[in-house]
């Protein structure tokens, strides 16, 4: 199927996105995924204004956070949209030293990130650093780790140097990432 240039251009205009050299699908679903999130925004935002004689309750519980790792924009941008989607609050890092700075100024409950961050060696740098203030703070943050790696060794590494789960970026990958982080949240799997 094939859109009018005109009608992609406005909505990337309107989704307040860049518009890319070569256009995909995904960058369209992205755009307009973009939009429906901050007209969803901007509803709640009314109904919040609307209903500010009820702030008193409590609103129930804080979102679960999570850690974003990988040096390819698109696919941190793809995850933060679709974990911010089903209520997730998202941060992003795209290379060691951001990462290291994100968790020591705040906690989260899980870390998503690349294996090759930027290089190999950094990312098993990223991983036995994290594990070691996990360990040394007591918290209960688990790693996962993604690549698209077919390598036994580096998932063993991985495995060995602390990642909870080691998941390879193949057809399907980001629905068994959220089945794994849903799963965990539920209780229904250890991880």
């Amino acid at each position: 199927m094939e859109i009018d240039e005109k009608i992609v251009k406005e909505i990337f205009n309107i989704a307040n996105m860049t518009i890319p050299e070569k256009i995909s699908e995904s960058d369209v679903m992205i755009a307009l995924v973009n939009i429906k999130q901050r007209k969803d925004k901007d509803i709640k935002q009314r109904k919040d204004k609307e209903h500010t004689e009820d702030a008193t309750e409590p609103k129930g519980e804080s979102a679960d956070s999570i850690l974003v790792v990988d040096d390819i924009g698109v696919v941190t941008y793809q995850l933060k949209v679709l974990l911010t989607q089903i209520g997730y609050k998202v941060q992003v890092a795209k290379d060691v030293f951001g990462a290291l700075n994100a968790f020591i100024k705040s906690r989260f409950d899980f870390i998503i990130m690349d294996l090759f961050v930027s290089t190999e060696q950094e990312g098993y740098t990223l991983l036995e650093e994290v594990k070691k203030l996990i360990t040394k703070n007591n918290l209960q943050t688990k790693i996962i780790v993604i690549t698209a790696s077919n390598k036994t060794e580096n998932k063993i590494k991985c495995l060995n140097g602390g990642a909870d789960i080691f998941l390879k970026k193949e057809t399907g990958w980001q629905d068994k990432l959220l089945e794994i982080i849903e799963n965990h949240k539920f209780g229904m799997q250890e991880i």
